[in-house]
């Protein structure tokens, strides 16, 4: 090979270079403090820096996230320990105003100071942090408890009708009419309503608040006949009274828009906050979840997947459904049923045409059939059907083992009113009997454990009654034949909420009070694929601001305590009681009336005793015949006579008549009245029977509004458990934070910190080895290729 000069010097000049570029590098470590400088350096520990810088960064992201949260979570921490402190002041300030020997300037100072606490608890509800409201959800830039004007405007009058409207509290376990214009309409002795669509909307049945006495009852129409004999004003429960003039009829038209004192007004939403990665987490509640009782929620315990096993949606086909750990492979094919049964809120059986899977029917179709689902009208027997050796009644017994040999008539009403009567001979058989009652009456007839099941086959209102007696004397052989379920079409519609969350169908209650919602889906002759529907939530839908309300007009004399409806008589008496009056006891409590004496007619001898919750005696109620008079005398409870009434025994339709329209005068402010039933405009043989009983709940709004607090309390204690148990998440992430940025921080330094030791000894040797190189290549530019031959 021949060398050249220029070889030489490309030699040394590339040596030089190499030992040039190893200076810089090291001098650049120097001057750094990092081994790792450029890609060149370590391309695979630059790899893992980049990575875990990446990180790093991701985590700073983290930590101020969770500093936030933290900051803000104390702030929320601190908002509702204050409200907690405010409700167990003012339970103790209402149990101070429960004291009996308190005069009337103690209860007003103890109402003003209630007002003061109510205002604070607002005053928290609404706080704000860094310029935001805290409890408002995303409307962060609303106030979550304002007071929002309630109207309601007469839109159109008939001139013959002097009809007027006002605004109303809503009752407590029902919800307000929304905002829009509705119908009221007035035909044979009913009021009933409807919205701009012609749906009808349920009111109360009876205009009087029983929601902390038994419950509130929905009805498509309430009777006002006696109101129209003298004109005067309905409550429908909903937000509204209505004056109806004497002799109104017609209809008319108005404008409603909801509110009142101390309304949330905020979303249901919830602030979350990324806290690592993948990870999310609410950090905030509102005041509704805050304030209110939740209402009860129903959730299935099936995943439904769409056909991309995705969750599935509110647009997905119900024939695309897929089914996450179903029994079977069970799917929904064109053609086929679903029907929804159970119960409502206040217990009625629940109906309705079933829904029809067609090829295009979407799960939102279903969840709208679902909240436009009827209640049936259910009538039951109230005692069980026993033989004479105890034995219970069954389809197979005959009549005549049940009367003792005696022939039966059934007389009663069916669905559109029509008067209809069968008899039977003693030795037909109760399921015989039944078959054709269902026939005649348009009715489903069953016995299930000697109780005698009767339901209406059409849905919505009804004036289906039914009597079972004897044909000889017309005295109830079975027992009364209470309604069990009230007929509402439309029952869900604007009180129950349908919707599918991530693949699973949540029902929600959307009334207040003590809820007793049931429901399953079913597809008829086929497997049940929505799964058990469990209850996921549970709440009395107690308001924290209408207890100190009640609260308040309670101490101050103002409110009224509620009265239940009687339970009705349940071994066979014919009377049906009513309760009215205004209950001025100061406790609250459960009486039973039970009955002893003779078991004929209301001629012989009765008594009517009445007890307590602690069964301590309230009084007593004595009727019967003597001399040709039918007297009632009411007894206190030392027996001294505080009302009696009486009329000429001419006969039994007599002593009826004298029933139906006696109010009976009870201690602590109840009026009573035994009215007769009757059947084809006559009055059912007056009956009292021995060991018979009813009971009616009185509620004092005083205690009640205590036991609310003290709710309202719980649930307030509730959800600062909730913060707290985020407030422990953030703290757990910061802690994970914290030990893995320490741990990453350590790697990056073992990869990109330079060891100076090393650095100096490479620097100094670079040196060397540079300053050899330049020596060498001076003595090389003195010299030509001769020198070396």
């Amino acid at each position: 090979m021949r060398i050249t000069q220029d070889m030489l010097y490309s030699n040394f000049l590339s040596n030089i270079n190499n030992v040039n570029t190893q200076l810089y590098n090291t001098q650049t470590q120097m001057a750094t403090g990092k081994s790792v400088n450029n890609l060149s350096d370590n391309p695979i520990a630059l790899s893992q820096i980049l990575t875990i810088s990446d990180i790093q960064t991701r985590f700073d992201q983290y930590k101020s996230n969770i500093n936030y949260a933290n900051s803000l979570l104390s702030a929320q921490d601190t908002a509702t320990q204050n409200i907690s402190q405010l409700l167990q002041n003012s339970g103790s300030l209402i149990i101070q105003a429960a004291n009996a020997t308190n005069d009337i300037a103690s209860n007003t100072a103890i109402a003003q100071q209630l007002q003061a606490v109510e205002a604070e608890i607002k005053n928290s509800a609404n706080t704000m942090f860094g310029g935001n409201y805290l409890f408002s959800g995303f409307l962060t830039n609303t106030a979550p408890v304002q007071n929002i004007t309630q109207q309601a405007a007469i839109i159109n009058n008939p001139s013959n009708n002097a009809f007027q409207i006002t605004t109303s509290k809503n009752f407590g376990d029902l919800n307000q009419f929304q905002s829009g214009t509705y119908t009221v309409n007035i035909t044979s002795g009913k009021l009933s309503i409807t919205d701009s669509n012609g749906n009808v909307i349920s009111i109360s049945s009876d205009g009087i608040d029983r929601s902390s006495a038994g419950g509130d009852v929905l009805s498509n129409s309430a009777d006002i006949s006696n109101l129209l004999q003298t004109g005067g004003w309905f409550n429908t429960g909903r937000g509204i009274k209505i004056y109806i003039p004497k002799g109104a009829s017609g209809s008319f038209t108005f404008s409603y828009s909801p509110g009142g004192n101390n309304v949330y007004v905020g979303d249901n939403n919830n602030l979350a906050i990324a806290y690592s990665d993948g990870l999310n987490t609410p950090i905030t509640i509102n005041a509704k979840d805050m304030l209110y009782m939740q209402h009860q929620t129903l959730q299935s315990n099936n995943l439904l997947l769409n056909s991309s096993n995705d969750p599935a949606t509110a647009q997905t086909k119900l024939v695309d459904l897929h089914l996450a750990n179903a029994l079977s492979n069970v799917a929904l094919q064109t053609g086929q049923r679903i029907v929804l049964t159970g119960i409502d809120h206040n217990g009625n059986i629940v109906s309705g045409p079933a829904f029809l899977v067609s090829a295009n029917a979407t799960v939102s179709q279903l969840l709208n059939y679902i909240t436009h689902l009827s209640t049936q009208e259910v009538l039951q027997n109230n005692t069980t059907l026993t033989l004479s050796d105890g034995t219970i009644a069954n389809g197979t017994t005959t009549i005549s083992q049940l009367t003792n040999g005696s022939a039966i008539i059934i007389r009663g009403l069916n669905h559109s009113g029509m008067s209809t009567t069968i008899s039977f001979s003693a030795n037909t058989t109760v399921s015989a009997m039944l078959t054709s009652i269902g026939r005649v009456f348009n009715v489903t007839a069953t016995i299930n454990h000697g109780i005698i099941h009767i339901a209406d086959n059409k849905v919505g209102s009804s004036v289906l009654n039914i009597a079972i007696q004897t044909k000889s004397n017309s005295i109830p052989v079975f027992g009364l034949f209470n309604s069990i379920s009230h007929g509402i079409s439309n029952a869900f519609l604007g009180t129950v909420s349908a919707c599918i969350q991530h693949g699973k169908i949540v029902i929600q209650d959307l009334r207040g009070g003590t809820s007793k919602l049931n429901l399953s889906i079913n597809v008829v002759s086929s497997a049940n694929i929505f799964g058990v529907f469990n209850t996921i939530q549970q709440g009395g839908g107690i308001d924290v601001f209408d207890a100190f309300d009640n609260a308040q007009a309670a101490i101050l004399g103002q409110s009224v305590n509620q009265i239940s409806k009687a339970t009705g008589f349940s071994a066979g008496s014919t009377l049906m009681p009513t309760i009215s009056g205004y209950y001025t006891g100061n406790n609250s409590q459960n009486w039973t009336f039970s009955v002893s004496g003779s078991s004929s007619d209301i001629t012989a001898s009765h008594t009517i005793t009445i007890m307590d919750s602690k069964n301590q005696n309230i009084g007593k109620i004595t009727m019967g015949v003597a001399s040709g008079i039918f007297k009632i005398t009411v007894l206190d409870s030392k027996n001294n006579a505080i009302a009696s009434y009486a009329t000429a025994a001419n006969s039994n339709d007599a002593i009826a008549s004298f029933l139906n329209t006696t109010q009976i005068q009870l201690p602590d402010g109840l009026n009573l009245t035994l009215a007769p039933q009757k059947i084809n405009g006559t009055y059912v043989t007056p009956l009292l029977k021995n060991g018979d009983s009813f009971s009616i709940k009185l509620t004092n709004m005083l205690q009640q509004s205590i036991t609310n607090i003290q709710d309202s309390l719980s649930q307030v204690d509730a959800n600062r458990s909730v913060i707290g148990a985020y407030e422990q998440r953030m703290q757990l992430a910061q802690k994970r934070i914290d030990n893995t940025s320490l741990s990453n921080a350590q790697t990056l330094s073992n990869l990109q910190d330079a060891n100076y030791a090393k650095i100096i000894s490479d620097y100094q040797r670079e040196i060397t080895i540079m300053q050899a190189l330049l020596q060498s290549f001076a003595k090389i530019n003195q010299l030509s290729l001769f020198n070396y031959l």
